[in-house]
């Protein structure tokens, strides 16, 4: 057997012991039983991985057959990544660990007027003392992104922008990705979802669709770009056209159309507030973005037929005020029976879930990898959707 062999076989296993750790605690008999390798191989691997930190044995177990074990869990901060959201109205930066944990998370505002390389150049002041130990940053974008360029931001408005001439002082690796897209791709990594659309609602809208097990990319990078569907409306759009289904959609259109019942909040956070209290225009409002959302996801539904549709972005915050109007306007045009009954559901990340999508995109590589990070720099590239996804082997297959 050559070397290399020797290694791929290794990493595969280490692979498979971490992929079932994931899922829960385990004995040494149970991952023997799961990964079919001999018990004598995964108690080596197994030190391995406690000697690197990666595990940590937990209470004895007492089974009624056989002799007792001790569990092994994911030790808890062993690994972690930054993630950033590079948004229209502000930048969010957090670490997350590798069970999925945010460990801490900061957001500051911008000037309107801020270009990429002031924002790059704050992201880089405020991620460099965090920087020691991460397996790397990933950051979103609102836009179009293909192999680290930039090709369209409207709600942003910077266009054909090369990235990485930008990213190069940042002291570890760095990826850029949709935030739509890399917000699917976490939901698959931590959830596991074969047939997934993955909503982003804030400023702008935009949809990260799995679809068999595959992110959904398109030739140009442009797929999920929903908020860029024409509708009926005239209004004009950041993109430059008019009618673009984020005009009716996008949280802005929201406070618009509180205020043009007589309501008064300031900002969404006085919306919502002014909701959860009973106003009768912030509800009406809510009530209307919802039963909106409700006929888009029905067009979605047919559009990609996802089995679990996640909602992200500052709409997941507002998603109990909608939640009844949306439910009842999918259940009112579904195309299919079971669109009617369609698992729509809030990210439990929240408005931070684009930041998690970018953090996730180096934590998926690293159980790619079975945590052999350092010993192979050079396949710690590659594309993360396969890493994310499996080759029918990996963690998500």
């Amino acid at each position: 057997m050559r070397k290399g062999d020797a290694q791929e076989i290794r990493r595969l296993n280490r692979r498979a012991i971490l992929g079932h750790l994931r899922r829960g605690p385990l004995t040494r008999a149970d991952l023997s039983r799961l990964t079919g390798l001999a018990k004598s191989a995964v108690s080596r691997l197994v030190e391995e991985l406690l000697q690197e930190g990666l595990l940590e044995e937990g209470a004895a177990t007492s089974p009624p057959l056989g002799r007792p074990g001790t569990l092994l869990h994911l030790r808890p901060r062993a690994r972690f990544a930054l993630g950033a959201e590079l948004g229209v109205e502000g930048t969010v930066l957090l670490a997350l660990d590798w069970r999925g944990e945010v460990l801490w998370a900061r957001e500051w505002r911008h000037p309107p007027e801020a270009g990429p390389k002031e924002r790059l150049a704050r992201l880089l002041e405020e991620a460099l003392p965090q920087a020691k130990n991460a397996l790397g940053l990933g950051f979103t974008l609102p836009g179009v992104v293909v192999e680290g360029r930039l090709l369209l931001a409207p709600n942003l408005g910077w266009q054909e922008l090369d990235l990485n001439p930008l990213l190069g002082d940042f002291p570890l690796p760095v990826l850029a990705e949709n935030d739509a897209k890399a917000s699917a791709l976490s939901e698959v990594f931590f959830h596991g979802e074969a047939n997934l659309a993955y909503l982003v609602l804030s400023t702008g809208l935009g949809v990260g669709v799995v679809a068999e097990g595959r992110l959904l990319r398109g030739a140009n990078g442009a797929a999920g770009e929903v908020g860029h569907w024409l509708g009926e409306e005239a209004k004009p759009c950041a993109c430059g056209r008019r009618g673009c289904l984020e005009t009716a959609l996008g949280l802005g259109t929201l406070l618009e159309h509180h205020r043009a019942l007589g309501g008064k909040a300031k900002d969404l956070e006085e919306l919502m507030a002014q909701a959860a209290g009973g106003s009768p225009e912030a509800q009406k409002a809510m009530d209307h973005l919802g039963e909106a959302l409700g006929r888009f996801l029905a067009n979605l539904a047919v559009a990609y037929d996802p089995a679990r549709v996640v909602v992200g972005g500052k709409a997941a915050e507002l998603f109990p005020l909608l939640e009844g109007s949306l439910r009842r306007a999918l259940e009112a045009h579904a195309f299919l029976p079971a669109h009617r009954v369609l698992p729509v559901q809030p990210s439990a990340y929240g408005h931070l879930a684009p930041a998690v999508g970018g953090a996730s995109l180096f934590l998926a590589r690293f159980f790619e990898l079975g945590g052999l990070w350092a010993e192979g720099p050079r396949r710690n590239g590659g594309r993360y959707e396969e890493v994310a996804f499996g080759d029918g082997r990996g963690i998500g297959a």
